[in-house]
């Protein structure tokens, strides 16, 4: 695929299923260790776009030809990572330093959980930094509800919002006031080891059935079916919000999750019950509980776990040299469950992860200016890494060493009808901590599926 421009493409597939089902209004933290081929030729191609950069010195101007300083904090701590997102979000940091001369970004990386704590605690002392990142949608209501961020309309030009695609800044409104720019549409979809399925003779399932069979055809042979990170709790929201999606539907959860319907619905109970079922049969190994995320992500890239339900941020990793699945790995749509309302064109995921700005910054239009340039370079950069897809317009250049996961994504998604943004990011604050905490206990067996649906719903009461 040569030369790509993706406005057609991915404005139908945002506009037409996010708007729908978004009602409501990211990535997840990972690490590795080198960046593959793909991805650098990739970048590099990336280095040579200057469209954000002419929109950001269109903010910039100040004539003085002096310097300022803006604070920038972020989730992403590991430079060396091979997360498409995080390889992005360097990258911008790099070409900014040539780009906007009279800026100096100071950064701060911090590990995704130790990071909410900490602008917890920030936003509690007034001590934002002057740019951070942030996981939209009901994470970001409490900065704007409390005024402690600027809304980016007086920022953005005519031109701007043109490159922007359809339904993509959804999660970044409030009251008709935009807070933030978005940089990806990531998916979560089915990642399945096809070596391991071959060697095993097990085959790739295309219904709820046979991924159980899968399940315990692994375990039998001594392989983790699923790799999850249960430790950092964020990876079962993934876990339950498929099964939720393909039991309830997207439009009936994205309700229950706005506050505008009931937990306490017989398809919730049962996506409860296959999930608190599917990790009693060791469809999560022996210590999901115990395992961190990153860990988890190790044991899939090394080959030792079969399957994993994660974001596409996962593809930059299934990809690198060092892994020893690279070119081993396919992705599904998780299978339809009989019985069930949803449908297997119904996707976890959306356009969520943004950069907003302080509004105690006392650089507001060279902070704005920041916060555009690395979200509009981001999405280029992530999408020629192989993390997401993109959210603004482009020239993508020649994509024919574009990451194939990004490209089976691509296809998977085509006729998307519904979407169900990230559970935690969707709801927020104490809410998202309930969520995480309870689906940790359906997992672990400490409560029923009745119980659990009921606890949730006291969050809508």
């Amino acid at each position: 695929m040569k030369r790509t421009a993706l406005k057609k493409a991915v404005g139908l597939l945002v506009s037409t299923a996010m708007i729908v089902s978004l009602a409501g209004c990211g990535s997840k933290d990972s690490g590795s260790s080198s960046v593959d081929s793909a991805q650098e030729s990739a970048l590099a191609q990336a280095e040579s776009e200057s469209s954000a950069e002419e929109d950001a010195d269109s903010q910039t101007e100040t004539g003085s030809g002096e310097q300022i300083t803006i604070t920038l904090w972020s989730q992403f701590s590991d430079p060396n990572s091979t997360d498409g997102n995080y390889v992005a979000f360097y990258n911008a940091l790099e070409s900014i330093k040539t780009d906007m001369p009279n800026v100096n970004v100071v950064h701060e990386g911090t590990e995704s959980e130790s990071y909410k704590v900490k602008l917890r605690t920030a936003m509690a002392g007034n001590e934002l930094p002057d740019v951070f990142f942030n996981w939209g949608a009901g994470t970001m209501a409490p900065y704007v509800e409390a005024g402690l961020v600027l809304s980016m309309d007086e920022y953005m030009t005519d031109e701007m919002k043109g490159k922007i695609l359809g339904g993509t800044l959804d999660n970044f409104t409030f009251d008709g006031k935009v807070y933030g720019y978005p940089y990806s549409v990531a998916v979560a979809s089915l990642y399945v080891n096809t070596e391991l399925f071959e060697q095993n003779n097990v085959k790739i399932p295309e219904t709820y059935d046979e991924f159980l069979t899968a399940v315990d055809a692994f375990k039998a042979a001594g392989i983790t079916p699923i790799s999850l990170g249960e430790r950092d709790l964020w990876p079962g929201l993934m876990i339950f919000g498929i099964h939720a999606i393909r039991m309830a539907g997207a439009a009936d959860f994205n309700a229950a999750l706005n506050g505008e319907a009931s937990y306490n619905t017989p398809e919730l109970v049962e996506a409860a019950k296959l999930v608190q079922e599917l990790a009693a049969r060791g469809g999560f190994g022996d210590s999901a509980m115990g395992t961190s995320e990153d860990d988890a992500v190790a044991a899939f890239k090394q080959g030792r776990a079969a399957m994993m339900f994660m974001g596409s941020w996962l593809n930059g990793d299934c990809e690198a040299d060092d892994a020893a699945v690279k070119g081993k790995i396919s992705v599904i749509k998780f299978p339809v469950i009989e019985g069930g309302k949803g449908t297997a064109d119904e996707f976890h995921g959306g356009s969520g992860e943004t950069f907003l700005v302080s509004s105690n910054t006392e650089h507001p239009a060279e902070a704005a200016a920041v916060a555009q340039y690395i979200c509009e370079k981001m999405s280029k950069d992530q999408y020629l890494a192989g993390s997401g897809m993109p959210a603004w317009e482009a020239d993508m250049g020649d994509t024919s060493e574009l990451n194939r996961l990004s490209q089976e994504i691509a296809d998977l998604t085509k006729d998307a009808t519904g979407y169900v943004y990230w559970l935690d990011s969707l709801t927020g604050g104490s809410a998202a901590d309930t969520l995480m905490n309870e689906i940790a206990n359906l997992i672990a067996g400490n409560e029923t599926p009745e119980e659990f649906c009921a606890n949730l719903q006291t969050l809508n009461e």
